[in-house]
């Protein structure tokens, strides 16, 4: 080798003196610079007349952006697409939980013969309430329960129900207009409201004789005793029942009275 000039080849560094400051491994002048590890801009300070080498920088540089512009607005797009759920949610809550406390739309005006029986312990049953209102039995009336604390009351007239409310003593249970009545029990009306708008209306009495004459009709056989005679039995036993009736309400009325009588004086 001539002195002064360059070896082919690089030269051989012992270990020991690899980590020398001034060390470094001498390279060919045909040999390229190994740039595994430079990043982008670290290759861009790097002295080059390789055209090629720039444009592949300036591509990898616009990719980056690009990629970077696409990710914030990915992010964005996500988080305004949360938002629009979270407040189509909140806006579809708020609409079920005004409907669920919005009362149905009903005509009071027809339902005045309907009084909210409430304030009861679950305990009572039907047959306790009728004992309250054995007073109503001649007009009639029939009950619907709504829940266990819950009832409607559903009379003859719009005045039978007045003059139910006013009697009613309140020890038992209390009462008030269907106007006045729960959300629940409006719901049940509201639900079919044609088969609560028809007051009550007593079933006739009936006796053995109509059903006899029209089987005897049916099979055609002639009735041994006369027509009139049927007509006044029955007649005599219709105002028998009147009769009983009535007096069943007197004595139920005094009974009602003297415990009145009993509760003020022991007040």
């Amino acid at each position: 080798m001539l002195p002064g000039r360059k070896p082919n080849q690089a030269l051989y560094v012992p270990p020991a003196l690899r980590d020398a400051e001034n060390c470094s491994v001498l390279r060919r002048d045909d040999e390229p610079e190994k740039t595994d590890n430079l990043t982008i801009d670290d290759a861009r300070n790097i002295p080059t007349k390789d055209a090629g080498l720039h444009s592949m920088l300036q591509s990898l540089s616009l990719s980056d952006a690009r990629s970077s512009t696409k990710l914030v607005q990915t992010k964005r797009t996500s988080n305004l697409q949360d938002n629009s759920r979270r407040k189509s949610q909140l806006t579809e809550d708020n609409v079920s939980s005004e409907a669920s406390n919005r009362e149905p739309e009903i005509d009071y005006e027809r339902f005045k013969h309907v009084l909210e029986l409430y304030g009861f312990s679950k305990e009572l049953d039907s047959a306790d309430l009728q004992a309250e209102l054995s007073g109503f039995e001649d007009s009639g009336f029939y009950l619907k329960w709504v829940d266990d604390t819950h009832c409607l009351a559903v009379f003859s007239s719009p005045s039978e129900a007045d003059r139910a409310l006013s009697q009613i003593s309140g020890i038992l249970f209390k009462a008030h207009k269907f106007e006045f009545a729960s959300l629940e029990s409006k719901r049940k009306l509201a639900k079919s409201p044609g088969d609560w708008a028809m007051p009550y209306k007593r079933r006739p009495l009936t006796t053995s004789a109509t059903a006899r004459r029209l089987i005897q009709g049916h099979l055609g056989l002639r009735s041994t005793e006369p027509r009139r005679q049927q007509e006044l039995e029955s007649e005599k036993r219709d105002k028998q029942l009147l009769a009983e009736a009535r007096a069943q309400y007197e004595r139920r009325k005094k009974a009602q009275k003297s415990m009145w009588e009993d509760d003020v004086w022991n007040f």
